[in-house]
């Protein structure tokens, strides 16, 4: 049967799902910082600067890299001065960073992420994922294969900039069709690619809000402007799994060489982590005062 998948996971049964995976001795720099693997640099950050345990985990690999991080208490990561929220959106892009270094200095394992073009990537320990991680499985397939598809031949610059952008890219027409939608509009909303393309722009707002929406869309494209400018607004988005989240998106409206309207680009990103956690210090301040 021919493999459909790979396994990033240092338990791995493919040798490039080993080296890939985040526990490989693989060095690398962040920051001026020498590394030898990403699973030190997760592990080292739990801990302050001079604490042993800290510079330990950052010469070390696999499972003595995991062993080091025993006893952090997993409340915050510490790099560059910074106090980082353990689990937090931060603290993930700052392994984000790390991981992408470590691919950036390494050509060798570029090769090796490339030749796996084809594959899903997967990460499975045969363990149960904790609530509160370093980096999410989910985001670590990503990445990889946001960075192998990256090293692709060169094709279009604008196909491949749409595709590669990390806020979800919508496109629609002047009656509201989704003309184009990207993979991170697909991570966002749940919906795929063929569902989305050619269906009305309802499909991701809320049944409440869609008056108002429309009545927003026609005055924009008649006018040939749209009343928010290029400026970022906090909306409601909804699910193909029915479930609906906050999302701040920002809208233009794409001009033919006459410059009429022919339709209106919006790029969109999750904030509902944001927004609850900006109520509940709301919700906190009033009951103490």
């Amino acid at each position: 049967m021919t493999r459909k998948t790979i396994n990033v996971a240092f338990t791995s049964d493919d040798w490039r799902g080993v080296a890939l995976s985040n526990f490989s001795l693989s060095p690398f720099e962040l920051d001026g910082v020498p590394l030898a693997s990403v699973e030190g640099f997760i592990q080292g950050i739990k801990f302050p600067p001079d604490h042993p345990a800290r510079e330990r985990a950052f010469a070390s690999s696999a499972w003595e890299a995991k062993a080091c991080g025993k006893g952090a208490d997993k409340r915050h990561a510490y790099w560059c001065e910074a106090r980082i929220d353990f689990g937090s959106d931060e603290h993930h892009r700052l392994v984000e960073r790390a991981l992408r270094a470590r691919f950036a200095q390494n050509e060798g394992l570029r090769r090796v992420l490339e030749s796996t073009r084809g594959l899903e990537i997967l990460h499975q320990t045969g363990e149960p994922e904790p609530e509160r991680t370093s980096m999410p499985a989910a985001l670590f397939c990503r990445i990889l294969t946001d960075i192998r598809e990256a090293a692709a031949e060169p094709g279009d610059l604008a196909e491949r900039i749409v595709e590669q952008t990390t806020d979800a890219l919508i496109y629609a027409d002047r009656a509201g069709r989704i003309m184009r939608w990207n993979q991170a509009a697909c991570r966002l909303f749940g919906f795929s690619r063929d569902e989305a393309l050619g269906a009305s722009l309802d499909l991701i707002i809320p049944e409440h809000l869609r008056a108002a929406h429309w009545a927003g869309y026609d005055a924009a494209l008649a006018s040939g402007r749209t009343k928010l400018e290029g400026r970022p607004t906090l909306t409601r988005g909804v699910r193909g799994d029915g479930r609906k989240l906050y999302v701040e998106m920002t809208f233009a409206l794409v001009k033919d060489e006459t410059g009429a309207a022919i339709g209106s680009v919006a790029m969109a990103r999750a904030v509902t982590e944001r927004v609850e956690r900006e109520r509940a210090a709301r919700k906190a301040q009033a009951q103490g005062s």
